[in-house]
């Protein structure tokens, strides 16, 4: 697997562009899985549905789902 960096997207081949796919898909279900645990975190403190979605850049409605899960 290649790893990310500066890269010219033209210049890969088609395996390497599926890798990088593959990766990065990886990774935002990381990032997006801890991101839902602060979410929660903050929430159990107190800070608001709206103040949350907000920071997290999500919508009020997929702050209420990760809440939900």
């Amino acid at each position: 697997m290649m790893i990310p960096g500066n890269y010219d997207l033209a210049d890969q081949t088609l395996e390497q562009l599926a890798d990088l796919r593959a990766w990065q898909l990886a990774r935002v279900e990381k990032v997006t899985a801890e991101l839902r645990s602060r979410v929660r975190e903050q929430y159990l403190q107190g800070v608001s549905i709206k103040t949350l979605a907000k920071k997290a850049g999500v919508t009020r409605r997929t702050v209420y789902a990760w809440l939900s899960e």
